[in-house]
């Protein structure tokens, strides 16, 4: 079901605003945990976008983020499933939806108030920018549960420095949104009460840039860090070129 502005009135809410896309997590009871069918309809707003969409947002409704992930493993007393169905039930919706992020060819922003753990922490460092609150919470706990939290590390192994990967995996310690500015996962702080004003802000600096300019941008940050330097200049030259001819 959806309303008349284009949004979901399900678990996860997707709005058009001028030449913005806004996609709101909306399980606030649970603290928005993620599940498999919230994770497709996330993937399904990203695909095919309008070409005249600058940015996409996302948030998380109520007092947090994104507290987690519902659990997609079989209960126990089930017949005990193949690493292959562990992999298709546990491992790929999640990894999907950390593709269709990265994919989009616009920049995204992540704005992050609250919790925001496991996929909540992947979901918002995979975001090309992260505006959170200096009191939100970072943490990727399932270590604690002797669960090795790769997918969420192939979500952050790109995002933030190796040092700050591993004491944020093994220490399980909780980041405030200023730690996790310094390690490097979140892009920007401000204090809870002037979250919303930053992001408006920041929200409207943003889709007053061109689409072909914005995407350029996008596609040079999503591939220049794994070129040689001689392809970097390369694609940099090809990048802007391509964007200047557009005003003519």
């Amino acid at each position: 079901m959806h309303d008349n502005d284009g949004g979901s009135l399900d678990a996860v809410r997707v709005r058009r605003d001028g030449n913005v896309l806004h996609i709101t997590l909306n399980t606030p009871d649970n603290g928005n945990l993620v599940s498999a069918p919230m994770g497709e309809a996330i993937i399904a707003a990203l695909t095919g976008l309008d070409p005249q969409v600058r940015l996409v947002v996302l948030r998380g409704a109520g007092a947090d983020f994104c507290a987690g992930r519902v659990s997609p493993t079989p209960a126990k007393g089930a017949p005990p499933p193949s690493s292959e169905r562990l992999r298709q039930l546990v491992a790929q919706p999640a990894l999907d939806l950390y593709d269709a992020i990265k994919a989009t060819p616009v920049p995204t922003l992540a704005i992050v108030q609250g919790r925001a753990i496991g996929v909540g922490t992947a979901l918002a460092a995979l975001c090309d920018l992260t505006l959170a609150a200096e009191d939100s919470c970072f943490q990727v706990p399932e270590m604690e549960r002797d669960i090795p939290p790769t997918l969420v590390m192939a979500a952050l192994c790109d995002r933030v420095p190796p040092k700050s990967l591993a004491w944020l995996v093994l220490s399980r310690r909780e980041w405030s949104g200023s730690e996790a500015q310094a390690g490097g996962l979140v892009s920007w702080t401000a204090p809870a009460a002037r979250l919303e004003q930053e992001a408006q802000a920041l929200i409207a600096t943003l889709a007053a840039g061109s689409p072909v300019a914005l995407r350029a941008c996008k596609q040079y940050l999503a591939h220049a860090p794994a070129m040689n330097p001689q392809g970097a200049s390369a694609f940099a030259a090809h990048l802007c070129a391509t964007a200047l001819s557009a005003r003519y």
